[in-house]
């Protein structure tokens, strides 16, 4: 029990810093909170939030190890998630000016599935994300530790990840912040573009 309790607060732990330090999920987030408003942030939240769980279930299943070790797999996911992150880059760019005035007082109880799809696959195409569950399982995890234990390690770092961001969510869209940025959120959108065009740029000239 009390190898439990170590591993659980070693993976919690080094988990909580990496999504909290500035990647494509934040930028995303970012995005969503000023151009689409508070529900459609809080959709992709629980869209990275879900796409956690694609990878640790790679790492269960072993398939991490393998994309990792095939040059072509782990060359094909990243081009495919560079490509994507310059998609989005580039709409973010392209429609700097459509954006929405009333962006807080969103009260619809139906979850925005453009926007979770959003988030789900700049997790999920992310292929340092997989390299870090990897490596973070690889690390903590012993031949002790269950399938079982193994399931309940990811669904805490999904519903953690899901929570960090619905709170970026929701400080972000609040009145306050938002009327601040009012005036600056062209050049919001503008810059969140770039800055996803950067991490896609970085992702298909890293060597890992």
């Amino acid at each position: 029990m009390n190898d439990f309790y170590l591993q659980f607060i070693s993976i919690a732990a080094i988990h909580i810093f990496a999504v909290m330090s500035p990647g494509p999920d934040f930028a995303i987030i970012v995005k969503q909170s000023i151009t689409r408003g508070r529900k459609a942030a809080l959709a992709a939240s629980l869209g990275i939030g879900t796409g956690i769980l694609a990878h640790v279930a790679l790492c269960m299943l072993g398939m991490s190890m393998v994309i990792a070790e095939s040059d072509f797999l782990f060359n094909l996911i990243k081009i495919l998630g560079a490509s994507y992150l310059i998609y989005i880059g580039l709409m973010s760019i392209i429609h700097r000016s459509d954006i929405d005035t009333n962006l807080s007082e969103e009260s619809s109880d139906t979850l925005d599935f453009e926007s979770f799809k959003i988030g789900l696959l700049t997790n999920v195409l992310n292929p340092k994300a997989t390299l870090f569950f990897l490596s973070l399982y690889a690390l903590v995890i012993t031949d002790k530790t269950t399938l079982q234990i193994q399931a309940l390690y990811g669904l805490w770092m999904a519903f953690a990840t899901a929570l960090w961001f619905s709170f970026l969510s929701v400080a972000l869209t609040n009145k306050v912040v938002l009327n601040k940025i009012q005036n600056i959120a062209s050049k919001v959108q503008v810059g969140t573009g770039l800055v996803l065009i950067i991490f896609a740029v970085k992702l298909l000239f890293s060597n890992q």
